[in-house]
């Protein structure tokens, strides 16, 4: 789930030249409580309520608003936005593409839809159906809480704050179940590796996991892949520093993208 899936692609918008008694005005109509700043169609500043409740009225908004603005890609995933928002204590970002033109607005109001309709039961759904026309086989959905030491990872490398980040949900108690295939005796683990891995940091020993078992067992390529790069525990995952290119907002500065944070 994508930033551009959910984003409003006409928000609300001011100028630098307006004053805040117009943005006042337009907070009333919208009962928004704040704005990207635009020019020409790039964002040049953000403004809110707080920053204009104790100016002029006359004053203008290029005096006033906050200049230095985080933005998100189109591309950027919900739960990212959604762990940035938690982070940063922002409501809203603009979305931009490279040049630092708008192409819409994502608030919490979205990354909460986002969240209800999540694609966890639309990846469980593909994967029996994918297991079944592939390999001719009888799939059945179980969840149960499985020991993180049995599972088979599929996904050799990871990034430090993304992990970080999900160790920190667990800690809170917000961590989704992984998704697990069951092929004979063995768990082979689909999605959910930096919570998995995080978990087992924290000192988890079990987690909910949604399981496919298959009926009888089979010669899964996922399994050949994992054995491929040498992962038969979560302890093999390489865990990589530095920021992770799915989880980088964008920093606008007077409208231009001067770099990734």
């Amino acid at each position: 789930m994508k930033a551009h899936e959910f984003m409003n692609s006409h928000p609300t918008t001011v100028t630098k030249a307006m004053t805040v008694e117009q943005v006042i005005k337009i907070m009333k109509e919208t009962a928004h409580d704040g704005f990207p700043v635009i020019e020409g169609g790039k964002v040049f500043g953000i403004i809110a309520y707080e920053d204009i409740i104790l100016q002029p009225l006359d004053k203008k908004v290029e005096e006033v608003m906050e200049r230095r603005v985080v933005a998100i890609p189109p591309e950027m995933d919900m739960e990212a936005i959604a762990r940035l928002m938690f982070r940063s204590g922002h409501s809203r970002f603009p979305v931009v593409d490279d040049k630092g033109n708008l192409l819409g607005l994502v608030t919490n109001s979205d990354v909460i839809r986002a969240h209800i309709e999540r694609v966890t039961p639309l990846k469980v759904e593909t994967l029996k159906k994918t297991l079944e026309s592939l390999h001719n086989v009888k799939v059945t959905f179980l969840e149960d809480n499985l020991l993180l030491r049995n599972l088979i990872p599929t996904q050799g490398k990871i990034y430090k704050d993304e992990l970080s980040a999900r160790e920190y949900e667990i800690t809170l108690g917000l961590a989704e179940p992984l998704l697990v295939v069951q092929n004979g005796q063995r768990y082979v683990l689909v999605d959910g590796h930096h919570r998995a891995l995080g978990a087992l940091r924290q000192g988890v020993e079990k987690m909910h996991c949604y399981i496919l078992k298959l009926d009888h067992e089979v010669e899964l390529g996922l399994e050949k892949t994992a054995e491929k790069m040498g992962l038969k525990t979560l302890d093999d995952i390489e865990i990589l520093d530095g920021l992770s290119p799915y989880t980088l907002p964008l920093i606008l500065e007077n409208g231009v993208v001067k770099r990734l944070v």
